[in-house]
């Protein structure tokens, strides 16, 4: 029940943010009306359009196939279908609380359910989780190095976000690397700044704080042997990651496509949309809402005439569609599994 009551307040902040969001969007357009929103709608090409609601899809999909992946390496098989409800949930959680913290409990509830072992669970999310982090990483590479020109057309601020954005993700492979390969030597660090801080009575249960540093030591010591036997399928979930983050940016481009028809540029808004990502993306707010936005018309202002309309569009089916989409998926495998345990307790009578 508690569980379930703070479910229900995150989504309601969510969609709190949400509504402030697009209020700020559509007052700071001196220009922007509805009717001016629905015929920048209807001017696009519907193929475009397709391709973007197939696009965004791509980001559940994907992965979905990236953790279906990291699961058979331990032997476990399960249907697309059961791996983009594990992907929907981490989704849609990840959305609606502060630093992605809800997304990787709620896929992990759905896998355990379905008879992963928490051990392989753990190590699965956690491999995946920084492929996905690596795979931001190489946008921010392939930006740097094809597009480095075009980060004049952000301010200072934006730009800041873009590079405190590429740092911590470079960090945190960084930290998940030493974590991995040089565990004691962190583990040790880990154990000593514990101890400090409990002589200093600045942290209370030390001795709780060491039995789960030594779990976590064990944890990681079977992600890096798991690693360094399986790196076929390690490698092949990087890759579904990777086109997790590109199938979210193209949504943009189709929509650019769709619209405005210049596609000698698309490579431009491919990049551009990739230092969007790359800012927006460790912002401990629920779903980067408001920072994702200010960062788009930031970078697209001096691109198109229409920034606010083709920001309500783009974010409106590449996050706030894809949110609503996997937040259905979700609900429905939570009622379905509901119905089933129901069943079995009423047989087991």
């Amino acid at each position: 029940m508690k569980s379930l009551k703070g479910k229900i307040i995150w989504t309601a902040v969510f969609v709190c943010l949400v509504a402030l969001t697009i209020f700020a969007v559509t007052n700071q357009s001196s220009s922007f009306t509805v009717d001016g929103f629905v015929g920048f709608v209807k001017k696009i090409k519907w193929y475009w359009l397709v391709l973007s609601f197939l696009a965004m899809f791509g980001f559940a999909f994907f992965e979905g196939m990236a953790i279906r992946t990291l699961c058979r390496m331990f032997g476990y098989k399960k249907s697309v279908k059961r791996n983009v409800v594990y992907a929907s949930a981490d989704v849609y959680f990840s959305a609606i609380t502060p630093s992605a913290s809800g997304g990787q409990p709620a896929s992990a509830l759905f896998m355990i359910g379905d008879g992963i072992p928490t051990t392989v669970t753990t190590i699965v999310l956690l491999i995946n989780l920084t492929l996905y982090a690596l795979s931001i990483i190489v946008v921010a590479f392939i930006c740097f190095i094809f597009g480095h020109g075009q980060m004049a057309q952000f301010d200072g601020w934006s730009l800041t976000l873009i590079i405190f954005g590429c740092v911590i993700q470079v960090v945190l492979v960084g930290v998940f690397l030493m974590l991995v390969y040089k565990e004691k030597i962190v583990m040790k660090i880990a154990d000593f700044v514990v101890r400090i801080l409990s002589k200093l009575h600045l942290m209370k249960r030390g001795e709780k704080w060491k039995t789960r540093l030594e779990k976590a030591e064990e944890r990681y010591k079977e992600c890096a042997q798991a690693i360094l036997q399986n790196k076929r399928y390690v490698f092949q979930a990087f890759i579904y990651n990777f086109l997790q983050r590109a199938s979210m940016m193209l949504v943009t481009v189709f929509v650019f496509a769709g619209h405005y028809g210049r596609y000698s540029e698309l490579g431009k808004v491919f990049i551009t949309q990739g230092y969007i990502v790359i800012g927006s993306n460790t912002v401990p707010i629920p779903g980067a809402v408001g920072v994702a936005d200010y960062l788009f018309i930031d970078g697209f202002s001096s691109a198109v005439a229409e920034p606010t309309n083709f920001e309500l569009l783009s974010r409106g089916i590449s996050f706030y569609g894809s949110v609503v989409v996997c937040g259905l998926i979700t609900l429905g495998a939570y009622v379905v599994k509901g119905y089933r345990e129901m069943r079995r307790k009423k047989n087991e009578k």
